[in-house]
């Protein structure tokens, strides 16, 4: 398994999505989205799904395509017209913030684009501009059961939270509402590893174990709710609310066989802190709240425990000094898309 530097990989990325047609911006955009994710320690997220974007780098800038069919002061809809996702989604956000600075909130709704990513970038954007950030996704590919059934039925819903902190990183929540996130898997068949009990059932209600049923055994393979089977209606419920909202006003359309518009909406919602409580008095609650949680009896071997957003952060500090593994297959694939494009691999 080799072991990258972030900007070796960075350029590396950049370098076969400018080759492939792509504008600056969005080859930045793209590629500083999949290594992020890899350092953040979500390598479901990350170069393992690069070469998939190559494609989408043609046909000029992501943010010339986007068309705002709905607007008012605090909100609007944008039809992304097929622009790369990260790009529409980071505008979405952005456009969300503006909103949320003259009028407290401010949310945009979002449909016809291509894969957003990582959810928590997002989010974390609003943090820093001294706000709440909240993504809600019904995207990801259908293919969490409901609770009580076996069929595949629901994306894995993602929702992401951030909130700015007074010390440090904004603290962030980024989490389906599958057990799992689709990527994962990926990373198993990757790696040649069985998937842990829970994670994914059949026909019958069964464990499967074998990642390659995700993609090979859509009809009579499922991944479970958060919750599992007994208290998987928390992870059904708020997964079902979430593309109710997300699907519904977005323009995407919410889940079915075939989806009004292909579903994979989002909405983006920034909330400005100042105008409910003073940003720093805001800030110092939330420290108050990191430190009265840290601060708990542990488990036995448990030696830190984690607020959201934590995790990430040390995983990034971690991989910026020591490289990024990578898996031999996700890594062949990369310097196959990249030579088909005309860009050597770099040295090791």
């Amino acid at each position: 398994m080799p072991t990258v530097s972030h900007t070796v990989l960075r350029k590396y990325v950049y370098d076969m999505y400018i080759a492939a047609g792509g504008v600056e911006e969005d080859a930045r955009i793209v590629s500083d989205h999949v290594v992020d994710s890899n350092l953040m320690g979500h390598d479901s997220h990350g170069v393992i799904n690069a070469p998939g974007y190559a494609n989408g780098m043609k046909g000029g800038p992501s943010a010339d395509k986007m068309e705002i069919v709905r607007e008012t002061p605090a909100n609007a809809v944008i039809n992304a017209n097929g622009a790369l996702g990260m790009v529409a989604a980071l505008n979405a956000m952005d456009m969300a913030i503006e909103k949320a600075k003259t009028n407290t909130f401010g949310a945009v709704g979002l449909h016809h684009c291509g894969h957003a990513g990582r959810m928590g970038t997002y989010p974390t954007r609003a943090a820093k501009a001294g706000m709440i950030g909240i993504v809600l996704l019904n995207g990801g590919g259908r293919f969490m059961h409901p609770f009580g059934g076996t069929s595949r039925r629901l994306p894995p819903n993602p929702i992401a939270i951030a909130v700015p902190r007074k010390h440090g990183e904004p603290l962030m929540l980024d989490m389906t509402l599958s057990v799992v996130a689709g990527g994962k898997i990926l990373v198993k068949i990757a790696r040649d590893e069985e998937m842990p009990e829970g994670w994914m059932i059949d026909s019958e209600g069964k464990t499967v174990t074998d990642p390659s049923a995700f993609r090979d055994r859509y009809d009579d393979t499922a991944v479970m709710p958060i919750g599992g089977f007994q208290f998987g209606h928390k992870g059904f419920g708020l997964g079902f609310m979430i593309d109710a909202i997300a699907g519904g006003l977005s323009w995407a359309g919410c889940s079915r066989e075939k989806p009004t518009r292909g579903a994979s909406g989002i909405v983006m919602i920034a909330i400005k802190i100042a105008d409910f409580i003073d940003l720093d008095v805001y800030q110092q609650e939330i420290e108050y709240l990191t430190e009265w949680v840290k601060a708990s009896a542990k488990l036995p071997g448990v030696d830190e425990i984690y607020v959201p957003g934590e995790f990430e952060e040390r995983s990034r500090e971690k991989r910026m000094k020591e490289g990024i593994p990578i898996e031999e297959a996700t890594w062949n694939r990369l310097v196959e898309a990249a030579a088909s494009y005309g860009v050597s691999a770099p040295e090791l």
